[in-house]
């Protein structure tokens, strides 16, 4: 007899094809802060602008940015906080997987952590709210002083693969802190169970959540609901529509409302690893250690 647990429907599913060349800038702009990540330079210093070593990331680098801070562990969470002076954005970022401890965190039977601290019922992926726990007091210590000296700049959460995960539960639980942020996340899995899925999507109107997906990317439909895990995504979905490696246009991206919502990514039955999982608005592993062989996590 199967153990899986029915999900709710929040609210009636629905899906259209494109999205405004506004927010395709802002997907596109978002995704090149998370890919930075894997550079080290803005995982080590403070000061300076943000940098990217191959070369993919033009608008970032047209903007005018800062590094605030950063945390960079060996066995926690990893990223900068950074200033984006040209849109009046305070950027928190995670990265994906480089290092076995990550690879560790990726592979962690997926025994949901009660988390009561956000909501009642609400369970989350456990190395995604280890990791998050690790740099939680510097990053919290570190936007109570960067939200008071600019006020009237947008807080940001972003990642990439695991650092996509990280960021989902990070920028939730930095909502509950007090800090009303944006998330804009790339290839994520699924962070939690129906109770944070639903109370993610309704946490913040009108979207809670910027969560790019990618033709038949596996990562997204992770952790399988086999077994009683009761995992799920929230809503909604921006999907990619096309193969990877082809320049992503406003056209091809399709905006997927409703938990559970087959049209996008979850009807694909993800069976990508590699590519599908690579392309986001472009290269996701292009700045990568090229040693790593595990970057495409």
């Amino acid at each position: 007899m199967s153990m899986v647990m029915p999900m709710p429907m929040l609210h009636a599913l629905k899906s259209r094809a494109g999205i405004s060349s506004e927010l395709f800038e802002k997907f596109k702009l978002f995704a090149q802060f998370a890919t930075i990540t894997n550079c080290d330079q803005n995982i080590n210093r403070t000061g300076y602008p943000l940098s990217c070593d191959q070369g993919p990331c033009d608008l970032v680098q047209a903007e005018d940015t800062e590094i605030v801070n950063t945390y960079h562990q060996k066995t926690g969470g990893t990223g900068y906080i950074a200033l984006d002076r040209t849109r009046k954005l305070i950027i928190v970022t995670f990265r994906g997987t480089i290092t076995f401890p990550d690879l560790y965190q990726d592979l962690r039977i997926p025994i949901l952590t009660p988390v009561p601290e956000l909501c009642d019922g609400c369970g989350v992926y456990p190395g995604f709210w280890d990791y998050w726990l690790s740099a939680k007091d510097q990053i919290i210590s570190e936007l109570g002083n960067v939200t008071k000296e600019y006020p009237d700049y947008r807080v940001s959460v972003t990642g990439y693969s695991l650092g996509a995960g990280v960021a989902t539960v990070a920028g939730v639980a930095l909502r509950e802190e007090g800090f009303p942020c944006d998330i804009w996340t790339f290839g994520a899995s699924k962070p939690g169970n129906a109770k944070l899925a639903e109370f993610i999507t309704n946490q913040q109107k009108p979207v809670s959540i910027y969560r790019a997906t990618h033709n038949k990317d596996l990562i997204p439909n992770l952790p399988a609901n086999i077994i009683g895990f009761d995992y799920t995504q929230p809503s909604p979905e921006f999907w990619i529509d096309q193969p990877s490696g082809e320049v992503v246009t406003p056209d091809v991206v399709k905006y997927i409302e409703g938990i559970n919502n087959k049209t996008g990514n979850l009807g694909q039955h993800g069976t990508s690893i590699g590519a599908e999982h690579e392309w986001y608005f472009g290269n996701m592993t292009v700045c990568a250690p090229s040693a790593d062989m595990y970057a495409l996590f």
